[in-house]
């Protein structure tokens, strides 16, 4: 050291200062990585439509790049169509008139075209709108139907409408000619209780492909029919599975390759108590070929993350049970309800999103009451029209309203309808030859409904599958990657746009996937400002996400 310098200690005060900077700089770096590789939503836009607490009385139909439709009731005799833009700007609005007391049943959309279906319970007098969600252009069509039809299925195909349902508990299936106005009945014949689960159309060969649940005996299995524009039935087939077992629902599937694939729930041959069978599990077949070229059925104790949504104590109780089972050659028979999604085809890999859930009942002797039977979807029918209630449900979801699956009884006892309880949903891929690859799994945080539909969307990046709903206002996401969590479950804050706002109550609101990375949220609020006053409106939110 040279003698001319003079040696200072190193401040202890200035050192931790410096090691705190160093710590601050550090933090805000993880949270800003964290910030970029997190889930974020934002609401780009919203806009509001006052209403008066009718929580029914509007229909959106999203249109992806072209923007959305709301159909909106606006007196007993009349309704109103309006088209907005994705930037929720209106781009034009027609009205219409009603027969009296009719009531919407469900929409199609064929091209750029879109169907609007209204009818009236006791009346055999029909109606379909037809809509140009370019122009605004409107048509109607006019067609005597059977009485007492309960619809299920409405679907639009090259100028024909295929309607199919219930007739005094006897599948019907019909189509009409829109440009000579005549229906038809197609395809009956079927031995044993059966429904219509699902109408898909075979683009490469013309057909219509109509697929049913049917019950004889123990036996419970799925029909498949292949029907040309002339009404003629060119070929049928039947998917079985194994001696042991039944296939409770089904819904078919017609991939871009011209693959078709039947999904849906299968159980044992025995039943509970009140007569309603066992769901087991999911099952996979490919029946594009004058046979089924296989069916697959995944028991859900094969999947890794199924039990997920219970307690670890749960879990680990109901995972002792499968090891006892399987040493001893079996397995732990089970009983979930699943509401299956459209599926996916990505890289060689089928994906798929499926629903669990249980409806519940409470002890009322009035048999119609409040819920489905009781919130009438602008009215007129006696089972109820709650966004498309009754009859929306009895083939599309299979579950519901089944005339075998719920034991033959709408009654259930004096017991009453009380919604559809959630439990959680599990997504998976399959290869092609329907074989479970991975699976994972996403919990509902109580979340009911009403209504029996699809909560949870889905959208992929990659090998990255972000899996989102709707709840009371918020967000709930997940992100995986096959069995892996790349993100857990996050709640988002959905606001509204006015400052002192403070949401009081969200009812039936819905989430779909948009366009880009956008979706739209909408449902009804209770809201109130703190600087006074307070509003109830239907609303309609653009997020980014």
């Amino acid at each position: 050291m040279n003698s001319n310098q003079t040696y200072k200690p190193l401040n202890s005060k200035r050192i931790l200062n410096t090691l705190a900077i160093i710590k601050i700089c550090l933090l805000a770096s993880i949270l800003l990585f964290l910030n970029l590789t997190a889930t974020y939503a934002q609401s780009v836009k919203r806009i509001e439509i006052p209403t008066n607490g009718d929580d029914n009385k509007y229909q959106v139909i999203t249109l992806g790049d072209e923007g959305l439709l709301i159909l909106s009731k606006t007196s007993k005799k009349t309704f109103n169509i309006t088209k907005f833009d994705t930037e929720l700007q209106q781009t034009w609005s027609i009205n219409g008139d009603l027969e009296e007391n009719q009531s919407y049943v469900d929409f199609s959309r064929d091209g750029r075209d879109v169907y609007f279906l209204f009818s009236k319970f006791n009346s055999d007098l029909y109606q379909i709108i037809k809509v140009s969600t370019g122009i605004g252009l409107m048509q109607k069509f006019f067609f005597e139907n059977i009485s007492r039809f309960e619809v299920s299925e409405f679907k639009v195909h090259n100028d024909f409408a295929y309607l199919a349902g219930m007739v005094k508990e006897e599948p019907v299936l019909m189509s009409v000619n829109l440009q000579k106005l005549q229906p038809r009945i197609l395809a009956g014949g079927l031995k044993g209780t059966a429904s219509i689960s699902s109408l898909d159309f075979d683009e490469e060969n013309n057909l219509l492909v109509v697929s049913y649940s049917v019950k004889k005996g123990r036996s419970s299995y799925m029909v498949v029919k292949r029907i040309n524009p002339n009404g003629k039935i060119v070929e049928q087939l039947s998917v079985e599975p194994e001696d042991d077992y039944g296939l409770l629902t089904g819904k078919l599937f017609s991939l871009n390759d011209g693959t078709q694939l039947m999904i849906g729930n299968y159980g044992y041959k025995g039943y509970q108590s009140n007569g309603v069978p066992m769901s087991q599990g999911l099952y996979i077949s490919k029946v594009d070929e004058e046979n089924p070229e296989y069916v697959k059925l995944h028991s859900f104790t094969e999947f890794k993350n199924f039990f997920k949504f219970m307690s670890q104590k749960q879990q680990d109780r109901i995972e002792r049970q499968i090891s006892k089972k399987k040493d001893k050659g079996g397995d732990l028979r089970l009983n979930y309800r699943v509401l299956v999604h459209d599926i996916i085809q990505k890289d060689n890999q089928y994906i798929l999103v499926a629903e669990v859930f249980y409806p519940e009942f409470r002890n009322n002797n009035n048999f119609y009451g409040s819920g489905m039977y009781g919130s009438p979807f602008w009215g007129g029918y006696p089972y109820g029209f709650g966004n498309m209630g009754y009859y929306r449900y009895y083939g599309l979801n299979s579950w519901a309203w089944n005339p075998w699956l719920w034991g033959g009884s709408r009654g259930f006892n004096n017991q009453q309808f009380d919604g559809f309880k959630y439990t959680h949903a599990v997504v998976a891929g399959f290869d092609e030859k329907g074989n479970l690859i991975w699976d994972n799994s996403f919990s509902f945080d109580n979340v009911k409904s009403q209504e029996l539909k699809e909560k949870v969307k889905i959208k992929l990046d990659n090998n990255d599958i972000t899996l989102v709903y709707s709840h009371k206002g918020k967000l709930a996401s997940k992100i995986v990657r096959g069995n892996e969590v790349i993100e857990g479950n996050k709640t988002i804050e959905v606001g509204t746009e006015r400052e002192g706002d403070r949401i009081r109550d969200t009812a039936t609101d819905d989430l779909e996937y948009w366009h880009q990375n956008y979706y739209l949220a909408w449902g009804y609020q209770k809201i109130a400002n703190k600087t006074g006053g307070s509003r109830k409106v239907f609303y309609l939110n653009k997020i980014a996400f």
